[in-house]
């Protein structure tokens, strides 16, 4: 039996687990034979770990991992404390969620007992953590992870830091930093090897894909497919390695590869009944069909992933199934559903990446820092004392001085990069903020309201021509601020498309009693300059509704001129209306209640704007008179700078 337990420990340490399996059912087989009982329970755990990650299993696993626990009794022993962790990820895999957070308890009662310095305490958290992130409890994760690495460092384990270091990268990939996952990483990896090795570099693929990056991508997938080989892991081999090869291929819009790769998944993940992965195989479906603009396709198959995600309690999936829909739906001119989804994944989405979470990583992100200034100052000093032995005690003084000096200056450096840091994280939530405010504003229920009033208008005079070309724009320009309300910035011809859009949907709807003139710079449109998306939509908006709707002119004209001045574009919007003393004489007698919000929110917009790019954009608004100074309309002059 001790033979086999070597050759067992020999074949785990290989990464060559079916040959464990073997070992460890003839050594069951003998330790029953001989009635001894701590052999039984060893022989049984090797069994379950075969079955976890080799054979593919779970029922089967927890079945033996339950079988080592009376052997063990002692729940502090390695055995116990190892096959509960083990039994609570299997039943993860499995989506049972209620089993999972019962066996978490059980694990959560167990490290609070455990000395500060226990090292296992360390590791175990660490497994934990792992199971609040999959759940979308970021807050506790984030505790976990940094309590197991700096645990790790000052027991003096720092290689065992790697594993934490590669889950803490996974969540900031899920907080939409890669930059920062591909960062820790890539540090992980120097620490890990085997099954963790793989599971890092399958996720690095990963993260590069998000940021366009394939040929890293495709590098670091097939590195984790080679160990993979290596150590005989169906998952990375035959779901992992193609799901993440198949996100390359949509990256790339190779659409018909991505699909065939994909139906090669499917009878894999049925035959081990492993539903883990059903979301993500939906999702990859939808992504495939949204490539081909089958929107219909598209919608049945999002919709299977959200059920499963849901199922399974994958929070993550959920919010990238809503928001897919939330698309998909406003391809298929179904504006409320898309609305709906829209809203539950804002829901969704803040209850995960809260700015709580991203404040967390901020200070975790400082403090790593921080540490790796003060081992660069620990290691300066240590340098210094061997060089201070052959100084006299003057020289000393100014080594201990300059450490001091360095010290400090690293201090201060850390606490202005801390702050600067939240105000980024601040400036990125007002940001957000304001986007919805715009999207609410541009998409209020008046102007719909009032839209569909004008197709009702022309279905009354049985004008069906008009009726169709209106609703056609309608939806158009709908459609449009759907997909520009999720943008920083758009190409300028698109927006001033869009803009164009809606004055021809006012002209249909006003009957055509004003003009509208544009004098746009070639060099704009030949180049592919971006701008924040609407920006002077609400300028349009006001002077036609204000402006003009009270205006009893007959030679009403609406100027828009879009020139470029060195990195800036001036836009002017002129009308030749009513004036804006007169329109807001009108609106106090005709709406005391209403309060426009348009100007403010641009104005708003032009501050992170101008906070971000470093720009000095403004807005300039000028009054115009006629010779008999009598009020003739109203000059907008809003200068942007160009991205």
């Amino acid at each position: 039996m001790r033979f086999l337990m070597n050759a067992i420990n020999d074949s785990l340490n290989m990464g060559q687990l079916k040959l464990v399996y073997d070992m460890a059912g003839q050594g069951l087989s003998l330790a029953e034979k001989n009635k001894v009982d701590t052999m039984k329970g060893i022989f049984c755990f090797d069994i379950a770990k075969a079955f976890s990650y080799e054979i593919g299993k779970p029922d089967s696993a927890i079945f033996y991992y339950k079988k080592v626990l009376p052997y063990f009794p002692d729940k502090m022993s390695y055995y116990n404390l190892i096959s509960v962790r083990e039994i609570m990820q299997r039943y993860l895999q499995q989506g049972k969620k209620n089993l999972v957070f019962a066996y978490l308890d059980s694990l959560h009662d167990r490290i609070d007992t455990m000395a500060v310095s226990n090292p296992r305490r360390f590791g175990i958290s660490s497994v934990m953590a792992t199971v609040y992130q999959y759940y979308g409890m970021f807050k506790t994760a984030i505790n976990l992870y940094v309590n197991s690495i700096e645990g790790m460092r000052q027991a003096g384990l720092p290689r065992s830091v790697g594993l934490p270091m590669a889950n803490l990268a996974e969540l900031y990939d899920e907080s939409e930093d890669d930059t920062n996952a591909i960062k820790y990483a890539r540090e992980a990896l120097s620490y890990l090897a085997n099954m963790e090795f793989m599971g890092t570099a399958a996720n690095l693929a990963s993260y590069y894909t998000n940021l366009g990056q394939t040929d890293s991508a495709r590098y670091f997938n097939k590195l984790a497919d080679s160990v993979g080989a290596k150590i005989h892991n169906d998952m990375q081999l035959h779901v992992r390695g193609p799901f993440n090869y198949i996100d390359i291929l949509c990256s790339e819009k190779k659409y018909a590869e991505a699909k065939k790769v994909l139906a090669r998944v499917k009878p894999w993940i049925e035959k081990n009944n492993d539903n883990s992965y059903l979301p993500r195989y939906f999702i990859l479906w939808g992504s495939i069909d949204t490539g081909l603009h089958q929107w219909g396709n598209a919608k049945d198959t999002l919709l299977l992933a959200l059920s499963a995600a849901k199922k399974n309690g994958q929070e993550i999936s959920v919010v990238i199934a809503l928001q897919e829909l939330s698309a998909v739906f406003a391809k298929l001119n179904n504006f409320p559903e898309a609305y709906r989804y829209q809203q539950e994944y804002i829901h969704h989405k803040n209850s995960m990446s809260s700015d709580e979470t991203k404040s967390r990583l901020a200070d975790f992100e400082a403090m790593y820092k921080t540490r790796q200034k003060e081992e660069s100052i620990a290691l300066l000093e240590k340098t210094n004392d061997i060089k201070d032995l052959r100084l006299k005690n003057s020289k000393q003084k100014n080594a201990l001085y300059l450490g001091a000096s360095a010290f400090l200056l690293a201090a201060t450096g850390t606490y202005f990069y801390q702050r600067n840091r939240r105000q980024k994280i601040q400036s990125q939530k007002s940001k957000a903020e304001l986007q919805m405010q715009v999207f609410r504003a541009q998409m209020n229920p008046h102007f719909i309201f009032n839209s569909l009033t004008g197709v009702e208008y022309f279905i009354l005079q049985n004008d069906k021509r008009q009726a169709s070309v209106y609703l056609n724009k309608f939806a158009s320009l709908i459609r449009i601020m759907l997909s520009n309300s999720r943008k920083d910035v758009v190409p300028f011809a698109d927006d001033l498309k869009t803009i164009k859009l809606y004055v021809d949907l006012e002209l249909l709807r006003f009957n055509h009693n004003f003009c509208y003139m544009t004098d746009v710079d070639e060099n704009l449109m030949e180049n592919d300059y971006k701008v924040p998306p609407l920006l002077i939509q609400p300028f349009v908006e006001n002077a036609i509704l204000h402006g003009f709707a009270s205006s009893e002119k007959k030679d009403l004209r609406l100027k828009i001129s879009a020139l470029r001045n060195g990195d800036y574009l001036i836009y002017t919007v002129e009308d030749n209306g009513i004036g804006r003393k007169e329109s807001a004489a009108n609106n106090a007698l005709n709406k005391p209640n209403h309060q426009s919000l348009g100007l403010q929110i641009t104005k708003q917009r032009i501050d992170i704007f101008n906070e971000q790019h470093k720009a000095e954009s403004s807005i300039n608004i000028v009054d115009l008179y006629d010779e008999f100074l009598h009020p003739s309309g109203t000059k907008v002059t809003v200068k942007i700078k160009m991205i």
